[in-house]
């Protein structure tokens, strides 16, 4: 359920329509871990499909008040993307969150640097991207205390908007958080990126 949380920061929300119903949706392009995620909170709900700019998106809809209750005690509310709230996780669950959280609005990209030089530098960086620049600085710290030193947010032209980076040491560390011990629920290719790396490095 952290990494559930985590996705739902990054890719779901609420809403309370006129009739008074309580609904969590949750998006993703790839179908796979909707499923999962429709598998781990044993719903029968159907996925739907939705066609945008981007290309093809599913959605895993949910209706509970109670669900619904729970999750603004936790800092998730309707509009959230100026009012997003780093939630209190207990540190057994924080990679889990953190997974779910970086698996919707988080990437991860391996390649070379200085190419102009003698001789090219392998890298690794990753970035999480939110509409709340101080949600962002707020996991920072949160990373800070779990063993990570540096990254950089920096605020995007959108006003509010924000990016958070990290660098080889610090993306390596996150790495080592987020995929500690058997992982139910994550992004496969995502995860395959950092074993790119790790491969390149040999």
């Amino acid at each position: 359920m952290a990494y559930s949380l985590g996705f739902l920061y990054a890719d779901g929300n609420i809403v309370k329509n006129k009739l008074g119903g309580h609904y969590i949706s949750v998006y993703s392009a790839d179908r796979i871990i909707l499923q999962s995620l429709k598998n781990s909170w044993q719903s029968t709900h159907k996925l739907s499909v939705r066609c945008t700019l981007s290309g093809k998106v599913y959605r895993l809809q949910v209706g509970s008040k109670e669900w619904f209750a729970d999750l603004g005690k936790l800092g998730l509310h309707p509009s959230k993307t100026k009012r997003l709230e780093l939630p209190v996780i207990p540190k057994e669950f924080l990679g889990d969150f953190i997974r779910g959280y970086f698996d919707g609005d988080g990437n991860v990209w391996v390649g070379k640097i200085h190419k102009d030089r003698k001789m090219a530098t392998l890298t690794i960086q990753v970035a999480f991207t939110s509409g709340s620049y101080d949600f962002l600085v707020s996991l920072r710290d949160v990373l800070h205390e779990n063993g990570l030193q540096g990254g950089s947010v920096f605020r995007l032209k959108q006003g509010e908007y924000g990016r958070l980076i990290f660098s080889v040491r610090d993306a390596l560390k996150l790495y080592e958080i987020m995929y500690n011990g058997p992982c139910k629920l994550l992004l496969v290719r995502k995860r395959a990126i950092f074993e790119q790396f790790y491969k390149m490095r040999e």
